[in-house]
């Protein structure tokens, strides 16, 4: 059966590569729609267009995937903020200076963000079986592995997210209590989804891209998509509080603890300091956790999200 994503048609056993059109903004599209049928699934990055671990992973990935060896259909964006990419403006749509994955649900008309979360929620979500948004640290954070899973949706859906998460490699499941972004707002709408994140700083290596497309290689495989060995992470800790610390002032901002590392309740996570080198506010850990990921550049603007940590 074809595939069709607006102007983007894709036969049976074909593969195309070419960009979803929405009111004249272009998005990198690959579409492996397999010779048999099966599960259909939409992998996108760069929704955060500094996040370069995701962006890489999903290019390799949509060069390597072939319908011959595919049951059903993987849609593939890379990147979706493709403007922002180039310009090195991290987090947001420079069009409009918005964070996308802030614009979801969307709007049909509005600015550019909307219309794009507009569309994938009109066009793209109601014919996906699931959904895996890949992230990668921005261009002054750093993630530890871990991966997002909803907690806002219908019961089934968040158990289905939750089921599927255990099979990535990664340490940590989050579980989210968001509203708004790419993959929650695709599983409010009915759809299982994920957000994957790791890496960051602007960086991106060749062992942290194999080690992405084998989690998202094991989501294909769990789907019979592909043929893929898969393993269960026993290992993998759910996270069920995280706290989120935003800047109260622009300042100097020295983090004490790097992404993955653990510390106990009471103890200092970093301060900020003025120009001179006075301290003017300290952040204390509220209960035992765990580093998700953080921003790491000395420079920190007023309320510019500095660090996210989670219970455990």
């Amino acid at each position: 059966m074809d595939f069709k994503l607006e102007n983007l048609v894709c036969e049976a056993g074909k593969k195309i590569s070419g960009f979803w059109n929405i009111e004249g903004y272009s998005i990198p599209t690959t579409i492996i729609n397999g010779e048999k049928e099966g599960k259909v699934i939409a992998i996108s990055s760069g929704i955060h267009n500094c996040e370069y671990l995701g962006i890489q992973s999903a290019i390799e990935l949509s060069q390597e995937l072939k319908p011959e060896n595919t049951s059903g259909t993987v849609i593939i964006f890379h990147p979706v903020n493709y403007s922002g990419f180039f310009k090195k403006i991290p987090t947001v749509m420079p069009e409009d200076n918005k964070n996308l994955n802030r614009a979801f649900p969307g709007e049909k008309t509005g600015t550019i963000s909307d219309k794009i979360a507009y569309h994938f929620s009109k066009f793209l979500y109601p014919q996906l079986d699931f959904f895996i948004d890949v992230h990668g640290g921005d261009l002054y954070e750093r993630a530890t592995a871990f991966v997002y899973s909803p907690g806002i949706g219908d019961e089934e859906t968040i158990r289905f997210s939750h089921e599927v998460a255990q099979y990535l490699a990664v340490p940590y499941r989050v579980r989210s209590s968001a509203k708004t972004g790419a993959y929650n707002s695709a599983a409010i709408q009915g759809v299982p989804s994920m957000l994957i994140e790791r890496g960051g700083n602007g960086l991106w290596s060749n062992e942290e891209v194999q080690d992405y497309k084998k989690d998202i290689l094991s989501i294909l495989g769990y789907f019979n998509i592909i043929d893929y060995s898969i393993n269960k992470n026993l290992l993998q800790k759910e996270i069920t509080t995280a706290k989120y610390i935003s800047s109260e002032i622009d300042g100097f901002w020295y983090p004490t603890y790097k992404a993955g590392e653990k510390f106990k309740k009471g103890e200092l996570l970093g301060e900020i300091r003025d120009c001179f080198g006075n301290i003017i506010t300290s952040y204390f850990a509220e209960f035992d956790g765990v580093i998700l990921y953080g921003v790491f550049s000395l420079a920190v603007r007023k309320n510019e999200e500095i660090l996210a940590y989670g219970k455990i």
